[in-house]
């Protein structure tokens, strides 16, 4: 019989958490347990809280046939568990804190509910199937592949994907093509109470201290409650002061909503690392009644903090507090199975991500484990939170329906942390220029207006990427100029986005990461030799995109979020850092073009234009001095310039035109400094060869390993992209022609109303 602990007591019932090993067995997708005996033979034993595929294959758990028939199963978990002795209590839950991906329940034989989505929480009242002593607790849980779309082209409509899951199967260097994780890989709880339950607390603040809280509860024990709602909130990493309120309540039997407000004296604002101090409070709120007695107690910290988006057609603004803040972000996921990322693991992360001078990381489709949101909102570092969706999804009402709800469950689970400033409904659902019934149908539409219903205090986007005409909604932008756009990364400069939300280049993994497994070496190991050189490309690449999105602050642009901090698999990804966080040369230059003060040189690869200053804080900088060397391939000085001026605060200075007496050609290094009055060093920026820049890679973006799922650049005989799953008239045209026709559409922005109008005629001959 397995142990149960007891935590977060009240005094009237016991928060209880289910501990020990779970068993295992597979069954065949369609295995119903009403009518099926259970195996008798075969479980397996797997640990608390995983997903399946690490622990049954620990050596190999990114790639090959034997990950994908884990999918083709249905999986059984069971566990004994024994009712704690002594605790009085008039009703039964069982919480599971997550399960990938849909879940069927059953306790001593008895079908207690379903659940689908990997992230949220859910609850199941048991009080009628408990029995004392010994208990058998039965899951099913399933997370099945997609089916094959025949008239679609990998790796983005191959499936029309069904699953509200932005974590499976995404190849393209991201998500390997056998992986989509399964299992209960949070904690199960037993929740025994009196029947009396505070199930949500959603604070809503003003710049004022005004503190709105809306309270969610439930009276389940048939009959009218009178009680009162105690809410004490207290500084929590600060000195600031509290505050408390009391409201009475009567509540008839069932579910309730209650609104409180209170105002906190002398606010602590919570801002990003960069323009303050990440202030953060305490909120207590406790159901007692007449006697004092406590029937049920919720905790969570929240910022005094708001947000809103300037949106206009010619520039976007983010402003926190009512103070303008420049986006430096990237994207984020933790690795391929949430599960193996602790709190301290994640913060290994989110301290990555802020050593590179970010603000933000773009959670990127999917929603991470809580202890993320929490470390985000100590550090200051801003979310712009993507939901479940990415590239084709399905179109059906049905699928809408389950989409919207946990999209619920996603904004409600998030709601207080004020780390969290945006919604996106919907990663790229147009990349494929002839498929836009996700967005114009279903479902984003209704995720787009549920969202501004459930949530009007931070700006939604109804998708993200190639949306920058529907600015009202969306207006982001997505740019792969220098990698699978073009074949020069200069090419941004024609790009004015109003806020830039992916950009980057892939570069393979460490060697030593990638002489760590077999499957990928194998593959890739004619990248020996080269490694630094494609690390070179994402460096020069990275600092090119960077500098020009944030000199775009003066006319445009809110910021950016480049694409993407870390590597989920050991092979070839956008990612500056490899899958043991081993850095990539794209690192030093994220962190470097990311600094909030930094000199800039503006150039188009072939001369240099102006030098700036750009200024992401609230701080100024008076009689400041910006300096720049000029350096020959000998290391001798050919120039070198000291000017004085005023940095101002919170933007982009462009300080004058470069006119230089010197051959761009004998250019080969460039350094800038800016220093304070007193002669400190604020910050410094370098260049190498700016006015030759290095040209893409050999056999990049095409040539690509479907069995690894990611780019392999210049190998022979690797197969081209542009030869799956397309067309077969297409597939007449010559290969190198076909990748050049790709590239050229996906730059280019056509009109709203011939995308839709070429879609619909798609729609009619290929469904």
């Amino acid at each position: 019989m397995d142990k149960i602990t007891v935590s977060t007591p009240t005094q009237s019932g016991e928060t209880c958490r289910l501990l020990g090993d779970w068993q295992v067995s597979p069954v065949p997708l369609d295995y119903a347990v009403s009518t099926g005996a259970l195996p008798a033979e075969g479980w397996l034993t797997i640990p608390e809280g995983a997903h399946l595929q690490p622990v049954l294959y620990p050596e190999r758990p990114y790639w090959g046939d034997h990950l994908r028939a884990i999918n083709n199963q249905a999986w059984l978990y069971r566990r004994d568990f024994a009712v704690p002795e002594g605790i009085p209590y008039r009703r039964a839950r069982l919480r599971f804190d997550g399960v990938d991906y849909f879940a069927e329940v059953w306790l001593n034989g008895q079908p207690i509910g379903q659940h689908e989505g990997h992230f949220a929480p859910f609850a199941f009242d048991v009080t009628d199937a408990l029995r004392p002593g010994d208990n058998d607790l039965l899951v099913r849980v399933t997370s099945p592949w997609d089916k094959p779309n025949p008239h679609g082209s990998y790796p983005i409509d191959h499936v029309i994907r069904g699953l509200v899951k932005g974590l499976y199967e995404h190849a393209e260097g991201v998500i390997p093509p056998d992986v989509n994780p399964i299992g209960i890989w949070r904690p199960v709880f037993l929740m025994l109470d009196a029947g009396i339950s505070l199930d949500y607390v959603r604070i809503r603040t003003s710049l004022d201290g005004t503190v709105h809280v809306g309270l969610t509860m439930t009276n389940a024990t048939g009959a009218a409650w009178r009680g009162a709602v105690t809410l004490d909130a207290s500084a929590d990493n600060h000195d600031g002061a509290g505050a408390s309120a009391e409201q009475s309540l009567n509540l008839p039997a069932g579910t309730h909503e209650v609104d409180c407000t209170f105002t906190i004296p002398e606010p602590r604002l919570w801002w990003p690392w960069d323009h303050g101090d990440a202030n953060l409070y305490r909120l207590t709120a406790s159901l007692r009644d007449d006697t004092g007695t406590v029937f049920d107690q919720q905790e969570t910290s929240f910022g005094i903090r708001t947000v809103r988006l300037e949106r206009t057609p010619q520039r976007f603004t983010y402003f926190i507090n009512d103070r303008p803040v420049a986006i430096r972000g990237s994207s984020y996921m933790p690795g391929l199975y949430l599960s193996q990322f602790d709190r301290e693991a994640l913060a290994r992360d989110v301290a990555l991500a802020r050593d590179a001078n970010l603000n933000l990381m773009r959670v990127h489709v999917h929603v991470s484990p809580p202890e993320l949101y929490d470390l985000c909102d100590r550090a200051g570092m801003l979310i712009f939170q993507d939901f479940e969706l990415n590239w084709v999804q399905d179109t059906s009402p049905e699928f809408a329906a389950r989409a919207i709800t946990l999209q619920r469950e996603m904004i409600n689970l998030l709601y207080n942390h004020p780390s969290v400033i945006t919604w996106a409904c919907h990663n790229e659902p147009t990349m494929v220029f002839v498929r836009r019934q996700n967005l114009e149908r279903r479902p984003d539409p209704a995720l787009y207006a549920d969202a501004l219903r459930q949530d009007p205090t931070r700006p939604v986007f109804i998708c993200s990427g190639q949306m920058a005409d529907d600015w009202q909604r969306s207006g982001d932008d997505h740019s792969y100029y220098g990698a699978i756009w073009s074949k020069r990364y200069t090419d941004v400069r024609r790009r004015r986005p109003r806020l830039n939300t992916e950009f980057g280049f892939e570069a393979p993994a460490a060697l030593e990461t990638l002489r760590q497994h077999p499957d990928a070496w194998e593959r890739l190991n004619h990248l020996d030799g080269v490694i630094e050189e494609l690390w070179n490309y994402q460096a020069e690449l990275t600092q090119f995109h960077i500098e020009h999105f944030r000199r775009l602050r003066a006319e445009t642009c809110a910021g950016y979020v480049h694409f993407w901090l870390n590597d989920l698999a050991p092979q070839v990804g956008c990612g500056v850092l490899d899958v043991e966080r081993r850095p990539k040369g794209g690192y030093a230059a994220l962190q470097r073009a990311s600094q909030p003060v930094l000199p800039v040189l503006e150039h188009d690869g072939r001369r240099p234009i102006a030098l700036w200053v750009l200024n992401d804080t609230p701080m100024v900088y008076p009689d400041a001095r910006l300096s720049w060397h000029v350096y020959d391939a000998a290391g001798q000085v050919l120039l070198k310039v000291t000017q004085v001026l005023d940095v101002g605060a919170n933007g982009a200075q462009r300080v004058g035109t470069c006119i230089w007496p010197l051959p761009p050609a004998q250019c080969v290094r460039i350094e800038l400094a800016l220093r304070d009055a007193d002669g400190k060093l604020v910050s410094e920026n370098v260049y190498h060869h700016p006015f030759q820049p290095s040209p893409r890679p050999q056999g990049y973006p095409w040539k690509f390993d479907p069995y690894l799922g990611c780019k392999t650049f210049d190998r022979p005989g690797a197969p081209s992209l542009a030869d799956h799953n397309i067309n077969r008239l297409f597939k007449l045209v010559p290969v190198q022609m076909r990748e050049n026709i790709a590239e050229w559409a996906l730059r280019q922005r056509l009109p709203v109303w011939l995308l839709s109008a070429v879609s619909r005629v798609a729609e009619w001959v290929m469904p």
